[in-house]
């Protein structure tokens, strides 16, 4: 048998072959072996030991560290298990609507909402906090409310009153409900106008959003019980006057004690939004425009003005296109407007049409300047000359008149725009053709976007495309009749255009918004302009010839200012009993008539004639220019 290594000569050659064959016999090996291997053992012991000690360490760290150092988080996710915690709205306080001096037309006043804190807070009862509010209200609906309520969540606020005043707050801390917590009152705004007769239709509501509004509006991050401008300059510029509302999250204990108020988001109020509005001049213009109906109402004959009850008057800024004053009658009391809906919708009068913005109508001879302008341009002489004799022959057919007041024979541009002579604006109308004359009536202004920041009417001129037209349209057109019909607001743009020789300025009502807090201006309106060619050229004929006109009339003449001006007396469908038509009054100009600053425009409806609208400018042309 070989050996098995060099150290099996450690045993006798008896006993190795006994222990090769016996397994019960141990095998010593080598001592030096035994030894190492001992101390292998010891050392992973020690290895281990060491091991286990850091950690235990690191256990006993974490556990310090924890009970010590993060007692507080952890004893806020304990508290979390125990709790319900939900979100609270802070209203911003909307921003104020202002005149250009500063006069407040649209503010909020201080109102209440009143929330009963669910579950009950220790110390109360919600079974008779809700009988108590039953009782202070009169409403017997708290309970159902609350039914609903848990049908839908376990803990939170549920809405009982909104928008009440301090007094009946009062009553809720008289009954020591919001001293214990079992409701809570939120102080909110709601819309006031200190005076609500002043440009009602322009500044507009607030209200809360519609299901129709909700899915846009949640997109911008509102709360669905967050008020928005609805109409008007409040809807124009709601992002600017709304603000940004805040966000509280309140956590309570399952037995309605509040342990913690989080602020999510501070609330941030709105801008104060600055007109071009001067209030004073608009409640000049309003006066004027209603003193002049009352008086056409008494004094005039059937059809000479007696029938008129509406109308409306606009005054502009030339140099900026910013609105000065804009009436529109009959018109509503904004403090009024909810009471009274259903009086003011029955109303024949129509007091809630904007007549400014929304009211068409047929310019008559206002419209004369824009044909003037138009054959200007194509090179017309303003010296060559149409003979009027009362009675317009080209069509045998149809033969239009001229009334002829002060004139007759040989007619220029200048002297048919001071006397408004029919047949010289048949005559040019014809020869340059309807779409000519209606093309630069809306590069000045007529029956296109005024740039206006509320609701307006389009309005429309004639067309060779008409589906009513024939040749003696053409006519009626260019004495601003035919299917003419244009707005006060846009005749007002087109006055201002005339008097800057061509250069139309977009009109608006907001000058800038500026942060209440701090007086910076926050956002700027900067004036636009659409430009005309021509300049000097093709207007300034046309400004003599209005000058011209506003000096055959006494009201104009005596004005404090020399003003320009071109009035309409357009027909309506409407006959008279005796025969032949109702009429408008239909007035633009602008003033003083070299160097305009202002330019106006009025329209009142059965009016009796332009002339009967020349009281209304000369009543501003007083309030502006007479010191």
């Amino acid at each position: 048998m070989p050996a098995i290594g060099p150290r099996s000569e450690w045993l006798p050659r008896p006993y190795m072959s006994h222990f090769l064959t016996n397994k019960s016999i141990f095998y010593r090996g080598d001592p030096m072996a035994n030894h190492k291997n001992s101390h292998r053992r010891r050392v992973r012991v020690a290895v281990l030991m060491v091991l286990c000690g850091a950690v235990f360490a690191a256990f006993f760290a974490r556990l310090a560290w924890m009970q010590f150092v993060r007692a507080d988080y952890y004893a806020d996710k304990a508290a979390e298990a125990s709790s319900a915690s939900y979100t609270v709205t802070q209203h911003a306080a909307r921003g104020a609507i202002v005149d250009s001096a500063g006069v407040v037309l649209a503010r909020d006043t201080t109102v209440y909402d009143v929330y009963l804190r669910i579950p009950a807070p220790p110390g109360t009862d919600l079974r008779e906090t809700v009988k108590a509010i039953e009782s202070l209200t009169g409403s017997k609906d708290v309970e159902t409310q609350l039914a609903a309520f848990f049908a839908a969540a376990s803990a939170g606020e549920l809405p009982v009153m909104q928008g009440v005043g301090s007094d009946v707050l009062t009553s809720f801390y008289k009954a020591d409900l919001v001293q214990s917590g079992a409701v809570r009152a939120a102080a909110r705004g709601v819309r006031t106008w200190p005076n609500g007769t002043l440009l009602p239709h322009a500044l507009g509501f607030t209200g809360p959003i519609t299901a129709e509004q909700w899915p846009t509006a949640r997109r911008r991050g509102l709360a669905m019980d967050a008020v928005i401008g609805q109409s008007g300059l409040e809807a124009a510029y709601d992002d600017l006057l709304r603000g940004q509302d805040g966000r509280v999250l309140v956590n309570t204990g399952f037995d309605g004690a509040v342990r913690r108020t989080v602020p999510l988001r501070e609330a941030a109020p709105g801008a104060t939004l600055v007109l071009t509005v001067d209030s004073a001049l608009q409640k000049e213009l309003q006066n004027a425009l209603l003193s002049q109906i009352e008086v056409l109402r008494t004094t005039k004959a059937a059809g000479a003005g007696r029938e008129c009850r509406a109308g409306a008057a606009v005054v502009v800024d030339v140099q900026t296109g910013g609105i000065l004053a804009a009436a529109s009658v009959p018109g509503f009391d904004l403090n009024r407007y909810r009471a009274d809906y259903a009086a003011l919708s029955a109303d024949a009068a129509a007091p809630l049409l904007d007549r400014v913005c929304q009211g068409l109508y047929a310019p008559g001879s206002a419209f004369k300047p824009a044909v003037a302008a138009a054959a200007l341009t194509a090179g017309i002489d303003p010296a060559a000359t149409v003979s009027c004799t009362g009675r317009y022959g080209f069509y045998s057919s149809y033969q239009p008149g001229c009334l002829q007041y002060g004139h007759g024979g040989p007619v220029d541009l200048r002297t048919a725009l001071e006397y408004s002579c029919n047949i010289f604006f048949y005559d040019v109308g014809r020869r340059m053709g309807v779409d000519v004359f209606s093309a630069m009536a809306r590069q000045l202004g007529l029956a296109t976007p005024t740039g206006v920041e509320i609701t307006e009417a389009q309005g429309r001129l004639t067309w060779s495309s008409d589906e009513n037209y024939q040749a003696g349209l053409t006519l009626m057109a260019a004495i601003g009749q035919g299917n003419t019909a244009v707005t006060p607001l846009q005749l007002a743009a087109y006055a201002a255009a005339l008097a800057n020789c061509g250069q139309r300025p977009a009109l608006h009502f907001a000058d800038r918004a500026v942060n209440a807090a701090t007086g910076e201006t926050v956002w700027q309106y900067a004036p636009t302009f659409t430009a005309l060619p021509g300049g000097e050229g093709v207007f300034g004929p046309i400004r003599d010839g209005m000058k011209r006109m506003a000096r055959t009339t006494r009201v104009l003449r005596e004005a404090p200012v020399a003003c320009a001006a071109k009035t309409g007396s357009p027909q309506l469908a409407d006959t008279l009993p005796g025969g032949g038509h109702y009429v408008n009054s239909v007035l633009i100009g602008y003033a003083p008539a070299d160097d305009p600053q202002i330019a106006m425009a009025v329209v009142l409806e059965y009016g009796g004639g332009g002339s009967n609208a020349a009281p209304i400018l000369r009543a501003v042309l007083d309030a502006v220019f007479g010191g």
